[in-house]
């Protein structure tokens, strides 16, 4: 993904945060408050001026009622061409996120992420909603950390965890990266 595209997607999300907060009638200061993020940050995000990480997208939708999927765009249908599908930014750094699930399931999702040297989910730990996430490496490695536990997977290997211990994930790599697949149950995640 080029620097246009990943400016595209923050712009993206940074517009539907602002169209959101609109039709709420709230604040910049409320919406701050409620997440516990400052009033700058959130101005600068609505703008698409930053980027956010995943925990502080949760934050915000929270503090606005919303899910994380509802700052994406709904699937035209239920099928995913490889040709078809949009690069998505869900936050972190180094991190580009492809959903090959139609948006519309919310059963599962499956998502391809690919992470340059370094890219991180996440400098702090998070937590999310749902059952089971099942983490697949195709290409590179991964460290996930769930609580004090740092586990280091290789291509082929698979572990699965409840999102709701706290856990982030990384690229250990400083020359390579890395592809895996996340699926979550339920969806939603996007």
């Amino acid at each position: 993904m080029t620097g246009d595209e990943v400016q595209e997607v923050v712009d993206r999300i940074g517009k539907r945060l602002r169209g959101m907060r609109a039709e709420r009638g709230l604040t910049l200061q409320q919406i701050a408050a409620a997440s516990g993020l400052t009033r700058a940050f959130i101005s600068q995000l609505e703008r698409g001026e930053t980027s956010a990480s995943v925990s502080s997208l949760y934050r915000i939708c929270a503090a606005l009622g919303v899910e994380l999927q509802d700052l994406f765009e709904p699937p035209q249908s239920s099928l995913v061409r490889a040709s078809e599908r949009r690069a998505s930014f869900l936050g972190g750094t180094g991190v580009v996120d492809y959903l090959l699930t139609p948006e519309s399931e919310r059963r599962a999702e499956l998502i391809e992420t690919h992470l340059e040297p370094g890219g991180t989910a996440d400098e702090e730990l998070f937590t999310r909603p749902g059952d089971l996430v099942i983490v697949h490496v195709r290409h590179g490695k991964l460290e996930v950390r769930l609580d004090a536990e740092l586990i280091t997977l290789g291509e082929g290997d698979t572990l699965t965890f409840d999102p709701t211990v706290p856990h982030t994930w990384c690229n250990p790599s400083k020359r390579a990266r890395a592809v895996v697949l996340f699926v979550d149950l339920p969806g939603g995640l996007f």
